[in-house]
């Protein structure tokens, strides 16, 4: 009666109950792959076993209780060993159905047999009771270690040695293991796939429906929205995701935030915080889920340039003015009741940095210039305390420790500083200043806008060594200092506006850099278009002249391609959204968002379609690389 209920009874599963009924599991039912691997001797055959009764007539398959597996010493793959068991065990002159010799390893018991296998690349064997069985080398170990040997080569992966190199200050491949040369070496596959169709345009308005100048576009962290600040003191959330309503077209959202020029914003790690920057000497800082201010930050004396949120705490931030100091805020502190009302918190600057960029090197009697403006202020991602700042007189960046005190030194004392380019020391040339400093997401490179139409890369953890390389296009022009640069969001790419009327793109990989690494016939960047001749000495030095040439005698040199028919006027400031998708924002008083979701195939057939029938009307595309 037991033996029925016990047949009857449902077949237990992982999530059942312990059933003292069934029988425990022995070793000989487990599979041979999860034994540990050990160098005690072979078992021999028992006469019983749970899987099959070995006492059954002559003839018949037996199979092996106690498995045996060899450690990684012994292993048949290891060469050495292959070696050793060949001499002291020599190869039986049986051959399995493959025909193959079959070799195997002694046994400790009382005789050795020659084993054959049951099925051709199965591991069991048969062997009669009582007999011993050998170790078998398994055809399907080496069909898997021809088929490894035959997969193609491809690049390793650096990880965090590429990490550490660029730390370093190098990105060079130079010294470490390398195969052959980079296999995807042509740097115009990176970029030359962008393009914008007519939906993509937004066209920027004031309140009253008039057009208005944008200054400043930043894309949010978490999601697709991409802000747009205008002379009015408006900002305007854009939806850049193609099949996410209201469209690009349309403001998804509108925030009236002063009633002056917004030169900047920044938003919060979260994204529920904006903070802005504007033409009334003040940042104002905005809840985005109710639209309304919460802190007031007072303490500029000129228009603020930049504001910019602590990556790591969003109740830090730091601004930089024209009048040349900057400040740190803390949104913890008690402030004072703002006459704007509503909860509104006025806020003092908790550190401050006087005269950050002024220029001490002078002789003495000279008084030197107090109203040096600093134009850009980022946080470091990598050390959160420390800040690098730019200014318009020359093209040094400092860096600055939050934590020191600056307002007790009568000469502000930097963390690091950065010496100026040897093309830029006079007598022979002229200091140029700075627009704007954008950091890879790693956090190992600055890139830095400089108004010689040149974008110049640091090495953070490095950065008084001065530019390790640098970027520069023949359509880039930097002539007011609204023109800026954005990193996309996975450091491939370098976006830049120009006075030319365009939006220009760099490939950011350091390989295409290295000339030992494209393979014959491929173009150089800075083979991409002729070196400018040297000008007369009587002629006026003219901008490629002063900026591109001596450039490339000192440095590496980049090159990209320029987003072409996009834009009538100056394109001022660009943004990378959560999505690859590139905006724009330009004089003409429109944002256009640059695409590249098709593998190329759009732009190329803008490029080639020609102007029939209207095909190329309102649209824009990256021009072709020569």
């Amino acid at each position: 009666m037991a033996s029925n209920n016990t047949e009857n009874q449902p077949p237990q599963t992982p999530l059942s109950p312990p059933d003292s009924t069934r029988k425990p599991i022995t070793r000989s039912a487990i599979h041979a792959f999860f034994t540990p691997r050990h160098r005690a001797p072979l078992g021999e055959v028992s006469s019983t076993s749970s899987t099959r009764n070995i006492s059954s007539p002559a003839g018949s398959v037996a199979f092996v209780k106690n498995v045996h597996l060899l450690s990684p010493e012994d292993s048949p793959s290891n060469r050495a060993s292959k070696k050793a068991r060949k001499v002291l065990f020599p190869a039986s002159e049986e051959k399995n159905e493959s025909g193959r010799e079959v070799l195997f390893a002694p046994m400790s018991g009382p005789g050795v047999v020659k084993g054959k296998k049951l099925f051709p690349g199965s591991g069991k064997v048969k062997a009669k009771a009582g007999e011993g069985v050998g170790d078998i080398f398994d055809d399907e170990v080496k069909k898997e270690e021809q088929a490894v040997k035959e997969r193609p080569n491809r690049i390793r992966p650096t990880g965090r040695n590429r990490v550490l190199m660029r730390m370093l200050g190098t990105g060079s491949m130079t010294g470490m293991r390398s195969t052959g040369p980079h296999h995807c070496a042509d740097w115009r596959y990176e970029v030359e796939g962008f393009y914008s169709r007519p939906e993509d345009i937004h066209k920027i308005n004031s309140q009253d429906r008039h057009p208005c100048l944008p200054f400043t576009a930043k894309a949010c962290h978490q999601n697709s929205l991409v802000g747009v600040g205008d002379e009015t003191g408006f900002v305007r959330l854009i939806e850049t995701e193609k099949d996410l309503a209201p469209g690009f077209s349309t403001t998804y959202l509108g925030i009236a935030c002063h009633d002056n020029a917004v030169f900047d914003i920044s938003w919060s790690p979260d994204d529920h915080k904006l903070a802005t920057a504007s033409g009334d000497q003040t940042a104002r800082v905005f809840d985005v889920i109710t639209q309304q201010p919460t802190d007031v930050l007072m303490g500029h004396r000129s228009s603020v340039k930049q504001v910019a949120f602590n990556p790591r705490n969003s109740s830090v931030l730091t601004t930089c003015s024209r009048d040349g100091n900057i400040h740190i805020w803390d949104l913890r502190c008690v402030g004072l009741a703002s006459n704007l009302g509503n909860g509104v918190t006025e806020q003092k600057p908790v550190n401050s940095i006087l005269q950050a960029h002024a220029d001490t090197t002078l002789k003495k009697g000279v008084t030197p210039r107090t109203d040096v403006s600093v134009t850009a202020a980022v946080w470091l991602i990598n050390r959160d305390n420390l800040v690098a700042t730019a200014s318009e007189a020359n093209s040094c960046i400092k860096i600055w420790d939050i934590r020191s005190i600056q307002t007790r030194r009568k000469v502000p004392v930097t963390v690091e500083s950065t010496t100026t380019p040897p093309h830029h020391q006079p007598p022979k040339h002229r200091p140029f200043g700075l627009n704007c400093l954008s950091l890879s997401p790693d956090g190992a490179r600055m890139y830095a806008m400089c108004r010689d139409s040149v974008v110049y890369a640091y090495s953070t953890t490095n950065i008084t060594t001065g530019p390790i390389h640098a970027y520069s296009h023949p359509r880039l022009h930097a002539s007011t200092f609204y023109v800026k640069s954005s990193v996309s969001r996975d450091g491939r790419l370098l976006a830049t506006g120009s006075s030319d009327g365009l939006a220009v793109l760099f490939p950011m990989d350091e390989r295409y850099l290295d000339r030992s690494s494209y393979r014959h016939g491929m173009r150089h960047p800075e083979d991409s278009a002729p070196a400018p001749s040297a000008p007369a000495p009587s002629a006026p030095a003219t901008q490629s002249g002063r900026g591109v040439l001596p450039v490339a005698q000192h440095l590496k040199v980049g090159k990209g391609v320029g987003l072409v028919r996009g834009h009538e006027k100056e394109v001022t400031d660009v943004a990378w959204s959560v999505n690859g998708d590139l905006v724009a924002i330009s004089d003409d008083y429109q944002a256009r968002c640059w695409r590249n979701d098709d593998g190329g195939v759009e732009a190329e057939q803008l490029r080639d379609c020609g102007e029939d029938e209207g095909r190329r009307w309102a649209c824009g595309w990256a021009e072709k690389a020569t």
